[in-house]
C-alpha cells in the first residue's frame, strides 16, 4: 500500500523539476538575447555653405533727350490784286409796243339757288293719302276686340277715335265721337295700343301724322 501511494509523489516531483528546468533555460535565453550589442547610429551634421556675394548691376546710363526739330518760317508772298477792266455799256434797247388789253365782259349773274321748301313734320288726316290711310285703319280694325260683356247685352255701335302716328308708333289715343257705351269706347282706344301698324313710307319718314278713324262694333247679324 505505501509502495503505491509512493508512485504519483515521485510523478508530480519529476513533473515540478521538468517545469523549473524550463524556466532556467527560458531566463538563460533571455539573457543572451541583452547581450546583444544595439547598432550604433551615426549623426552626421550637415552644414550649409556660406551663400556667395550677390553682385548688383550698376543702373542704366540716362540717354540723351533728341535734338529739337527745326521751325522754318515761311512768309506768304501777296500778288497784287488785278484791276477790272470795265466792260462797254449796252446799247439802248427800244421799248416794245405793247398791244391794249380788250375789255372783260361782265361776268353773267350767277342763279341762287332756291331753297326747297320745307316739308311740314306735322301732317292732318287731309294731308295724308288715301292709300296710306286705309293701311292704318284696317290695322286698327284688325286689332278690335269684341268685348264679351258687349256681345252678350247685343251691343253694337262705332267710335271715332284720333291718335298721332309716327315711325310706325301711335300715341296720344282719344274718342271724338263717343258709340254711346263705355265698354265699346274702351275697346276702340285699346285696339289702337295694340295694332301692328304699317312701317312709314320715304315721305312720311320722321314726321308726325295725326289720324281720325271709325271704329267699328257689328253685332252677329250685322256686316260691313
Amino acid at each position: 500500500m505505501e509502495k503505491t501511494m509512493n508512485m504519483p509523489r515521485a510523478a508530480a516531483l519529476a513533473a515540478f523539476l521538468e517545469g523549473m528546468m524550463v524556466l532556467a533555460f527560458l531566463y538563460g535565453l533571455s539573457r543572451e538575447v541583452e547581450k546583444v550589442e544595439k547598432p550604433q547610429v551615426t549623426l552626421i551634421q550637415l552644414t550649409q555653405a556660406p551663400e556667395a556675394p550677390r553682385t548688383v548691376p550698376p543702373p542704366p546710363t540716362p540717354k540723351p533727350p533728341p535734338p529739337k526739330p527745326e521751325v522754318h518760317h515761311t512768309v506768304a508772298r501777296q500778288e497784287p490784286t488785278p484791276v477790272p477792266t470795265p466792260a462797254p455799256a449796252p446799247p439802248p434797247v427800244a421799248p416794245t409796243p405793247v398791244a391794249p388789253t380788250p375789255p372783260v365782259p361782265p361776268a353773267p349773274p350767277q342763279k341762287v339757288a332756291e331753297a326747297a321748301p320745307a316739308l311740314p313734320q306735322h301732317l292732318r288726316p287731309a294731308d295724308i293719302s288715301v292709300t296710306f290711310a286705309d293701311k292704318v285703319r284696317s290695322a286698327v280694325q284688325g286689332a278690335v276686340v269684341f268685348p264679351m260683356a258687349a256681345r252678350a247685352a247685343h251691343l253694337s255701335g262705332q267710335t271715332k277715335v284720333t291718335f298721332d302716328y309716327k315711325d310706325g308708333v301711335a300715341s296720344a289715343a282719344s274718342v271724338l265721337t263717343t258709340s254711346g257705351n263705355r265698354i265699346l269706347d274702351k275697346a276702340a282706344l285699346a285696339a289702337v295700343r295694340v295694332a301692328h301698324f304699317p312701317a312709314a313710307t320715304a315721305e312720311y319718314a320722321g314726321r308726325v301724322l295725326t289720324f281720325e278713324i271709325w271704329v267699328k262694333f257689328l253685332g252677329v247679324d250685322e256686316h260691313e
